[in-house]
């Protein structure tokens, strides 16, 4: 069975590149989407995701609004926060929320593939034992 993903961005543009660069990366991951923190809770709760790529700046509320209501939900989900606020502020709110990491958008090609696969290598760690 194939591990679930969750992206949550408000840009279509980045969604649709970001998931065809992962649909490239033979991760074996089932992807959905989310454009807003509100819809990012909705499916997360009912795709049940054991990763979430989340972006910070959404509209109506932000992604570590979301974040916090996912992980209550769901605290073994890895949450990756992948943004252009490199912000040393949200860097902190989001170890308080027991974020997986923090990438800025334009370190996406180098950094996320390797933290999804240590997310599934934990994931399945954790199913083994």
């Amino acid at each position: 069975m194939s591990q679930r993903l969750l992206i949550v961005d408000d840009n279509i543009e980045f969604r649709k590149m970001l998931r065809s660069y992962l649909e490239k990366q033979d991760l074996n991951l089932a992807i959905f989407e989310a454009s807003s923190a509100e819809m990012g809770v909705a499916k997360s709760s009912f795709t049940r995701p054991d990763i979430v790529l989340m972006d910070i700046n959404l509209p109506q509320a932000n992604g570590l609004a979301a974040i916090a209501h996912i992980k209550t939900d769901n605290p073994d989900c890895c949450v990756i926060v992948v943004t252009m606020f490199d912000t040393k502020e949200f860097k902190e709110l989001s170890k308080k929320l027991n974020v997986t990491a923090f990438v800025g958008k334009t370190e996406i090609y180098d950094c996320l593939v390797p933290l999804i696969k240590k997310c599934l290598g934990e994931k399945n760690q954790k199913a083994i034992s």
